[in-house]
């Protein structure tokens, strides 16, 4: 397993270097020590890290192509399709059985919430007419 010695170099700046085993290591920190005296050393062992990959995707749009803004129609708006009766019968065309007509694609319209109404009785019953509060169900 290699290991790697991390030191302040000559000019004072972060240095460090790496060895086959410990022993060399360890070598490197009595030279530094002994012969530069430098004893700010610290000896770490290189481990491989396991890693896994997985593919990510991700969907931009093009900036020149914005998605464009359709307004829904706000009546729905139905064609008038003749009675059988009033269309002309031509030779050797059956009548068709029901007459289609064009219906708008549904809209999709917000909830709106509505007011709690028994909320605000129920607190108005409560409120007494010295303005102190009173506990209500939990004073029986």
């Amino acid at each position: 397993m290699e290991h790697v010695v991390f030191h302040p170099g000559p000019d004072g700046s972060p240095a460090f270097r790496r060895f086959g085993s410990l022993e060399d290591a360890v070598r490197f920190v009595e030279h530094l020590r002994n012969v530069e005296g430098v004893s700010e050393v610290s000896v770490h062992a290189l481990a491989p890290v396991p890693l896994a990959f997985r593919a990510y995707y991700k969907v931009e749009m093009p900036v020149e192509q914005a998605p464009i803004d359709v307004p829904a129609p706000s009546e729905p708006v139905f064609e008038a399709v003749p009675m059988a009766a009033e269309q002309p019968a031509e030779a050797g065309m059956p009548e068709p059985a029901m007459a289609e007509a064009v219906m708008p694609e549904p809209v999709v319209a917000e909830p709106v919430m509505a007011e709690p109404v028994m909320a605000d009785a129920a607190a108005a019953a409560e409120a007494p007419s010295n303005g102190k509060r009173s506990l209500g169900f939990f004073a029986h």
